[in-house]
């Protein structure tokens, strides 16, 4: 491993007097390059910003404007940094959310207060993980990096080649699934996660999440709300994965039970600036039409965002045969970008199911003026063709 003093720290703790001790104790041990961020957002814009990039980051678990959690999840799905080694601090000693900590592939964990003998230990070994590992660690981490990097004939080398040299490790048979659930072998990435699950502590939950993901493409939607419900049971502050139950479970008419697992999601959720868009069909199947509408405006803001969310809302309410409603949101989107493809093919189909045929016919040909291989469009023209009108 390279000397101490060349690693660069970022440590997040909204306690200055806190932050201070952790940067001197680091100094003690020969890590001198420490920056300090006083909350999850201040430090997400620093690994944004800084350069070279931090080789390794320190947070705590409770802060104001974004947790531990919440950074160390922005981490995680980010293309560039994803791999940075991650270690919580607290002084929580709670099963819930340990747990959810875990599942986000945390590289170390201390309860305060914290001491320098497992300060040391934990960085080192996070550090030798990604930076002086050993052949099954190196393999992992390839096959990773191939993984996100979109390159699945690497990545599928890497990581069987990780698994020939330790079996037994989960990590393997999770990201094994992930690579063969992206490239649609499905029943190969259930073995794997099925796999993943029987032979893990940290990843189980994830696994559980993939397995739910591929009954929800394979229709089954049984089997969806039970990988679902045992995944809430391990780790019970995700919100998005209660508004996956309250999908499946409407799917399978279960309205009651959809409208209390959606309810526990949006709770979870409250303090998120932006929520995905099945946020929003999940209150409309579910009636609560306000707050449908009020996550639409928290996810309003850039003109491309907004567009696209009122485009999504104009295909869910069609689908709900609301189509007063369809129709206003596919107009505000127009009104932004009145030559947007798929807002005037969307808009065209609603107004062929409610038979405003010479307007459908001008959507259409507004698409076709500028695009004329929009398939879709054509398709649509002959159907009405079809029908005469």
């Amino acid at each position: 491993m390279p000397s101490p003093s060349n690693y660069n720290f970022l440590v997040a703790e909204d306690n200055a007097a806190m932050a201070q001790m952790i940067a001197n104790m680091l100094g003690n041990l020969g890590y001198n390059n420490v920056t300090v961020a006083k909350n999850g957002k201040e430090a997400w814009e620093k690994v944004q910003l800084t350069h070279p990039p931090f080789d390794i980051v320190l947070s705590d678990l409770l802060m104001p404007k974004m947790d531990g959690l919440q950074l160390l999840q922005r981490i995680r799905k980010s293309e560039s940094h994803w791999h940075i080694p991650f270690i919580m601090i607290t002084v929580v000693d709670d099963l819930d959310r340990i747990m959810s900590v875990t599942e986000e592939h945390i590289d170390g964990y201390l309860v305060k207060p914290v001491t320098p003998d497992a300060l040391r230990q934990k960085i080192e070994t996070a550090l030798k993980k990604v930076y002086s590992p050993d052949p099954y660690h190196k393999a992992l981490y390839a096959g990773k990096r191939h993984l996100y990097e979109h390159r699945y004939d690497e990545a599928l080398q890497a990581l069987t080649k990780a698994k020939d040299l330790q079996p037994g490790q989960s990590a393997t048979y999770y990201y094994l699934g992930h690579l063969l659930e992206k490239e649609g072998k499905l029943d190969e990435a259930a073995a794997n996660y099925q796999r993943c699950k029987d032979c893990s502590n940290d990843l189980w939950v994830k696994s559980l999440d993939g397995l739910a993901r591929i009954c929800i493409r394979q229709q089954d939607h049984g089997g969806a709300v039970t990988a679902l419900l045992k995944g809430i049971e391990l780790s019970p502050n995700n919100p998005e994965r209660y508004v996956d139950l309250s999908l499946e479970q409407h799917r399978m008419g279960k309205g009651e039970a959809a409208k209390t697992a959606l309810t526990a999601g949006l709770k979870l959720a409250k303090k998120e600036p932006r929520l995905p868009q099945k946020f929003i069909e999940a209150c409309l199947n579910c009636g609560l039409d306000a707050e449908a509408e009020e996550i639409m405006h928290k996810n309003l803001g850039a003109e491309t965002e907004e567009i696209v969310t009122l485009n999504h809302m104009g295909i869910v309410c069609r689908h709900r045969k609301e189509y007063a409603r369809a129709k206003a949101y596919y107009e505000r989107a127009l009104k932004i970008s009145p030559s947007n493809d798929s807002v005037n093919y969307n808009y065209a189909v609603l107004l062929v199911e409610i038979k405003e045929y010479p307007a459908a016919r001008k959507a259409l040909d507004r698409i076709l003026k500028q695009n004329p291989g929009f398939s879709n469009a054509w398709s649509l023209l002959g159907k009405m063709d079809g029908l005469g009108v």
